[in-house]
Order: structure tokens, then sequence, then C-alpha cells
């Protein structure tokens, strides 16, 4: 599988496993991320790579969760310093308890969609087919979208058979269902160089459908929000964090020759690291947007679709204090 590949050399690296890392005595930082293809956290790689967050009197680390845990744990749980998640799985948890804040948002688009067979050209043909559709907080927007459709969600009476997804393709290349959910960076890497071309099928993006939760964020403990330090370090990050963005929209190919030549990458294929990569760029809007604004409607939307979206809510009630512009704030 082409992810994996792509998980212990990006590992390595991004944890700075390097004389000049060993040599960094500053701020040390534990960034908890989830999982996901190197593609995701290009412009970490970069700020880490150029000595960024070096510059920033910082020791950035990172901690890749593996599937299905949310980085959002650790950060609760004093084991990480901040945390990067989707804005549905951090409220989800903060509601249950997690003393979590949202301080930056890191992708101003949301990239979610449904990818189907050119058949299904039109959203209400969708109606009896098989579909694949990520859960645990990534559900929302697609029941929602279902329920603007008008289409049900059980397999009778002309509605839609669910069936749970992983983040592979395999259902879907093994036409168990005719309908992938995945992000526009991810689904370059997971179709590969298979028989399935993504530029062959239907996408429906969520995002232009209205229907875009706010993605991947950066969670600080309020507790260490009310410490001038520990904002101060944070601050210098997201700073950093920007400067290596920045660099991934300036320059794409950097950051295509910084992936590729990870060890035991070879397998590859260049062409959808780069799509992989621009899709990436274009979440984060680098150049047109401050990395760490908030978009104030982009955020209702998400509240709205996580309280409403699906047959079981993400949130039962609309969060207070649920996000800080501390780090957005000039001195």
């Amino acid at each position: 599988m082409i992810l994996r590949h792509l998980l212990l050399p990006a590992l390595l690296l991004i944890l700075g496993v390097s004389q000049a890392a060993a040599q960094n005595t500053g701020t040390p930082l534990k960034v908890a991320l989830p999982e996901g293809p190197d593609t995701r956290y290009a412009g970490f790689l970069i700020a880490q790579q150029r000595g960024y967050f070096a510059d920033a009197g910082l020791d950035v680390t990172f901690d890749r969760l593996g599937y299905g845990r949310s980085p959002i744990d650790p950060l609760s749980e004093s084991k990480a310093d901040l945390a990067v998640e989707i804005m549905p799985i951090a409220l989800a948890k903060r509601e249950r308890g997690a003393d979590v804040v949202h301080v930056a948002q890191i992708f101003q688009r949301a990239t979610l969609g449904l990818y189907c067979r050119a058949t299904i050209d039109q959203p209400t043909k969708l109606a009896g087919h098989n579909v694949g559709v990520w859960l645990d907080g990534w559900e929302s927007p697609f029941y929602a979208w279902l329920g603007r459709l008008g289409l049900s969600y059980f397999a009778t009476g002309g509605g839609v058979t669910i069936v749970r997804q992983g983040t592979d393709a395999e259902i879907f290349e093994e036409n168990e269902v005719d309908c992938l959910t995945s992000t526009t960076y991810r689904v370059p890497l997971v179709l590969g160089a298979g028989a399935v071309k993504a530029k062959n099928l239907i996408l429906y993006r969520y995002q232009d459908q209205d229907l875009g939760v706010l993605e991947d964020g950066l969670y600080a403990r309020g507790a260490d929000l009310k410490n001038p330090a520990r904002i101060d370090a944070f601050k210098r990050f997201l700073a950093a964090a920007a400067r290596g963005w920045q660099s991934l929209h300036d320059d794409p190919s950097e950051a295509e020759s910084l992936i590729e030549a990870l060890p035991d990458s070879a397998t590859l294929d260049e062409k959808a690291v780069a799509e992989s990569l621009s899709a990436v760029s274009e979440a984060v809007g680098a150049g047109n947007i401050d990395l760490g604004a908030l978009d104030d409607a982009a955020y209702d939307r998400t509240i709205l679709l996580l309280l409403t979206g699906a047959p079981d809510p993400a949130l039962a009630a609309a969060p207070s204090g649920a996000v800080s512009p501390v780090l957005r704030q000039v001195p």
C-alpha cells in the first residue's frame, strides 16, 4: 500500500532525526498529527527541513498517530503540546470533556468528497447504489447532502446502501461500491498507477455544495492559553509553519523532491505526488489567506452540519469558547 511506504521514512524525517536536530536547544514542542499521507503535512516537513522552527527558537517534534486514533487524545492527556485535527473530531471530543481549544486553521477549504463511477453523472443517480463512506467524524457532510437530495441512507425505497470504508480504495477497486469517499490530496495516492484514474471519476466535493466542514486545524489545551510563555511558543510555531506552507505555495517542486527523496518512496507515482501536493496547497490557500485565519462563515456552517448533518449528530449543542484568536492577535 502506497501510504504505508510513506509512514516510517517521513516519521524519521519529521521527527528531526539528524545532527542538527540533536543540537537544537530551543523550546521543546511536541505536535500530534492525524493519520495521512506525507503530502498532508508538506508545510510542516518543509519548515522542519529548512530549519524554520529552529530559527524561531523551537525544538519541534511531530508524533503521527495511526488510523483510528485522534491527536486530540494525547493533547488532552498532556502527552502533546499541540494537535492537528479536523474540526468535527476535535469538537466532539471537546464536548465529551477534552480541554481543547481551536487556535488556528490550517486548511481553509474542505478537501472531502465523493468520487463516483462515470455512470453516476448526476447526484440523483446515487439511488440504489453502494457508497463507501468515512465515519467517525467525517460523515456529516455526506448525510446532509443526502438529505438535500431527498435520498434515504437505507437500501430500501430508492435510497443508498452505506458501506463503511477505510482510507484506501480497496472496496472501490473490487467493485463492492460505486462511489468512494476520499480527500482531494489522498485520492491520487490511493489510486496511484491502478486501472482506475481519479480524472475518470465524477467528483462531488462537499465544499462546492456549500457543505464543507473545516478540516485540519491547530488545537491547544485551554489551560495553556492562560500561560503567556506557552502562547509565545505557540505563536512562534505558527509563524514558522506558515513559512513552510508558503514555501509549498511558492515552489511545489521542492516539496515533490523532498517526498520523493524519502527512503522506500520509489514506488510512488511522481504525477500522483504532484497532484496531491497541489490539492493540499489549494486547501491551505497560502498566498491568499494568512495561515491560521478562521473564516466565520465556514465555522458557522461546520457547527450547523455537526448539529444536524447525520442520523447521530456529532454535536449535541453548539459549543461555547471552542475557538480562541490568541495566536492570531498581534501584541
